[in-house]
């Protein structure tokens, strides 16, 4: 509740901010060219790529549709605060029961989590910047998966396909193999997809199945993809979503309260593949989306983290046409094929969006007490108990204190990791939010962001490996304000 009070008061200050721009006409843009730069046989993109302080962009097959994986928790998203800010339901609170339990890798709700009850803002906030599965599944069964596809259906935008759990998901795809599936719990029949659990099979199979291997497993994708066409989006049609709620939110109301807390989700995901490169004068909201043979990524731009409405979208969806072995790697929220796909096209999304961008001179911060850099380990060992107290304010002090006692190095070995410890004070309540920008020899650009709801002390801790020898640069963006500039030398 103390989340959304905070949204009602930002929507009331903003909400005389005038007329919306005037939403772009998306066919009268160049061809982003991506599938031809890419040149991978099979693999096709879409793209919506627009800049709305300059009017610049491109796009790419703004019809085609495409799988888009977990990109439409967006829409779950819109439908809880939809549903939340009309009174249709109250301020929810859920548990989260073996019955959800998923038995994913990279699950936030874990079996640990078991018994736990959570908000809908939090689930919300689990499902965008995790990706969380379950989270999705609850808020789903909470409202109703009637209300949002009828939330949906209320935007007429066309082409959105139907918005189901990823639970569903699993267990539509199993029952490729064998029919039997159709009456198996959702959570056991996930369980055993994502991780090859079989505990409660035994009441449906006799003798109990094998996982899937790869071939199997790309086969029952592949039929998937040609049967089923949930979960999946047109570029257009997510742009044209993100348009409206760029109106919303510069006309505040109810529809600009919902806007906001999605918006606000999204803020707290790291920087997606493709916008790497994008500047540290540019603070960005995502949500991405993958599975095999295919990958997603809803970028929102902001360059104003008061008001924050929209500077520009980046959305780019990648799909090999015919789901082969040879292609069916899942891309993964950390690395992958498809995400050093992405990569590559960063460099030319950011010249596309900000021809003229030019890396301002650095302004110190006020805010910052010390910057330390050196490698992990020597970090991380002053880290440790500022970590173990919770991230307590009264042991900012202490860490400084070990922070002084260590020499910022600007020399490294390669195939290092190069740490970045931060301590901050005068903070004053503040949400103070930090890009990290690591500039490779080469160009590869690295970037991250945090965020901190701080009281007045308080501590960063980052690092990145440094895989080539020559000159890095180092900069540090405070609230999109350059405030640290670093060149460091990497050696053999």
């Amino acid at each position: 509740m103390q989340r959304t009070l905070l949204f009602l008061i930002t929507l009331w200050l903003i909400s005389s901010t005038g007329q919306a721009q005037t939403v772009p006409n998306l066919d009268t843009y160049p061809d982003c060219g991506f599938t031809e730069i890419v040149g991978v046989e099979g693999l096709r993109f879409g793209a919506v790529v627009y800049n709305f302080e300059n009017g610049l962009g491109c796009v790419e097959n703004l019809d085609e549709t495409f799988n888009a994986a977990s990109v439409p928790k967006i829409f779950v998203a819109g439908a809880y605060y939809d549903q939340f800010v009309n009174s249709a339901i109250g301020s929810t609170r859920l548990e989260f029961t073996r019955d959800y339990w998923m038995g994913g890798r990279n699950d936030c709700l874990e079996e640990d989590d078991i018994g736990t009850v959570y908000s809908g803002e939090e689930l919300v906030d689990f499902m965008i910047n995790c990706s969380d599965n379950a989270a999705t599944w609850m808020l789903m069964d909470s409202i109703g998966w009637f209300r949002v596809d009828n939330y949906v259906q209320s935007l007429g935008i066309e082409g959105i396909g139907q918005v189901i759990p990823y639970a569903e998901v699993d267990r539509r795809k199993l029952e490729f193999l064998d029919e039997a599936w159709g009456n198996v719990p959702l959570a056991i029949a996930s369980r055993f997809y994502r991780s090859g659990i079989t505990t409660g099979l035994q009441q449906y199979f006799n003798p109990i199945p094998d996982r899937p291997r790869r071939p199997i497993s790309t086969e029952i994708n592949k039929q998937y993809f040609e049967t089923y066409a949930t979960n999946t989006l047109t570029p257009r049609a997510l742009a044209q979503y993100i348009f409206k709620l760029r109106e919303d939110v510069q006309f505040g109301g109810l529809d600009g309260i919902v806007a906001s807390s999605i918006f606000d989700s999204m803020l707290y995901t790291q920087r997606q593949f493709s916008v790497q490169n994008l500047p540290g004068t540019t603070y960005i909201g995502s949500k991405n989306g993958f599975d095999r043979g295919l990958l997603a990524e809803a970028n929102i731009l902001f360059n104003d983290l008061q008001r924050r409405v929209p500077s520009g979208v980046v959305l780019v969806f990648a799909q090999y046409d015919d789901l082969t072995e040879g292609n069916s790697d899942l891309p993964g929220p950390f690395g992958g094929g498809l995400n050093d796909v992405f990569r590559t096209l960063s460099p030319q999304i950011s010249e596309t969006l900000y021809p003229s961008f030019r890396q301002p001179q650095v302004n110190n911060s006020l805010n910052i007490s010390r910057i330390i850099l050196n490698d992990q380990s020597t970090v991380q060992s002053c880290w440790n108990e500022y970590f173990r107290s919770g991230f307590a304010e009264s042991a900012v002090g202490t860490l400084n204190n070990c922070f002084r006692n260590v020499s910022s190095r600007i020399t490294f070995p390669v195939d290092e990791n190069m740490a970045l410890g931060v301590t901050l004070t005068g903070l004053n309540q503040s949400d103070n939010r930090f890009t990290f920008i690591f500039t490779a020899p080469d160009r590869r650009v690295f970037s991250y962001q945090t965020d901190r709801r701080n009281v007045d002390q308080a501590a960063i801790y980052w690092f990145h490996p440094i895989d080539m020898v020559g000159v890095w640069q180092v900069d540090i963006y405070q609230n999109l304000r350059h405030v640290y500039t670093q060149d460091v030398v990497v050696q053999r």
